[in-house]
């Protein structure tokens, strides 16, 4: 039987679960266990990654696939996709060095675009040539800021200050 409302939460009256932590959720079931240590691993290899490569370059490469003995880089333009082939050899040694076991580097390019390009709006500029209504309105508004707003706009638009 449940015990009515006494003015505060009681949560073992109402018998419900605790949430997990998502950490906890993760863990437990096979395949988003995979998921997860799959992520950190290539989380840590691309940040070894871009630690060895110049700063232009290394925010533009991300690790895609950690296959076998094969490490798979995406690159954010064929420029760059260059570069890092070029520095391949090297960077397998570097990372070897540090304890990581590869081969091989393939590098593919990955471009990033917008699905739509944003189409660029005129300003919103103001000037004396279409204010001749509020200009009349200044002149007619009784006194206020609007009216000293309005009036001090007008000198400014028509070259005066």
């Amino acid at each position: 039987m449940m015990r009515p409302y006494a003015g505060r939460y009681d949560e073992e009256a109402l018998l419900l679960p605790r949430p997990l932590p998502l950490a906890q959720v993760l863990e437990r079931d096979a395949t988003l266990a995979d998921w997860s240590r799959r992520h950190r691993l290539e989380a840590r290899l691309t940040a070894a990654i871009r630690a060895l490569l110049p700063r232009a370059v290394g925010p533009q490469i991300r690790v895609s696939a950690t296959g076998g003995q094969c490490l798979e880089l995406a690159a954010g333009a064929g420029a760059i996709a260059a570069v890092v082939r070029q520095r391949a050899p090297d960077l397998l040694a570097a990372l070897r060095r540090e304890g990581w076991d590869f081969t091989e580097i393939r590098v593919r390019v990955q471009v990033n675009r917008m699905a739509e390009q944003p189409v660029k709006g005129t300003g919103n500029q103001r000037d004396a040539s279409g204010a001749g209504a509020l200009f009349d309105l200044a002149d007619r508004l009784s006194e206020g800021p609007l009216r000293r707003s309005l009036a001090r706009w007008s000198r400014r638009a028509r070259g005066r200050t």
